[in-house]
C-alpha cells in the first residue's frame, strides 16, 4: 500500500512539475487574428487579418478536390494537390505503353496537361455568411465539372 501511494504522489508530483502549453493545432481563419503574434513569431509573413476572408486572396485559391484540398496556381484552373488525391485521375490517364503510376508525369506547357477523370469536381467558396451569434460559418459551395 506504501508502495502505491508513493507512486501515486510521484505521478502526481511528475504532471504538476510539467506546464506545458500546447501552440500547435488546428485554428479556424476567424481565430488567425487573436494568435497573430505567435504566426508572426514562427514566420508568417502575411497578415493574419487577410486569412479571414474565405473567398480573398490568399484563402480563395484553396478548395475542395473529393476530399482533399487543393489550391489553384493558375487563373486557367490548375490545381495543386497531392498525389493520391489525384491517384484516379492519373490511373485514368495511364494507357499500357505509358503507366504515369509508374512513370510520373510533367507537362511543360497548358498544351500537355492531362484532364482529370470525368465526374471529378472541384468545390469552390463562393460566399459565407453568419447564421449565428457565434463563431460559426455555413458555406456555399459551388460545384466545377474539371
Amino acid at each position: 500500500m506504501k508502495k502505491i501511494a508513493s507512486l501515486l504522489i510521484a505521478t502526481v508530483l511528475a504532471l504538476g512539475a510539467s506546464s506545458v502549453k500546447a501552440d500547435e493545432g488546428m485554428w479556424q481563419p476567424n481565430q488567425l487574428p487573436t494568435i497573430a503574434k505567435q504566426l508572426t513569431k514562427a514566420g508568417l509573413k502575411l497578415n493574419p487579418n487577410d486569412l479571414t476572408d474565405l473567398t480573398g486572396f490568399p484563402m480563395g485559391a484553396i478548395v475542395s478536390l473529393g476530399g482533399c484540398t487543393a489550391s489553384f496556381v493558375s487563373d486557367q484552373g490548375l490545381v495543386a494537390t497531392n498525389h493520391h488525391c489525384v491517384y484516379g485521375s492519373v490511373q485514368y490517364n495511364s494507357t499500357a505503353e505509358n503507366n504515369l503510376l509508374k512513370n510520373g508525369f510533367l507537362a511543360k506547357s497548358f498544351k500537355d496537361e492531362l484532364p482529370a477523370t470525368p465526374g471529378s469536381r472541384i468545390y469552390v467558396t463562393e460566399e459565407i455568411n453568419e447564421v449565428t451569434k457565434l463563431p460559426a460559418f455555413r458555406t456555399k459551395l459551388k460545384n466545377k465539372n474539371n
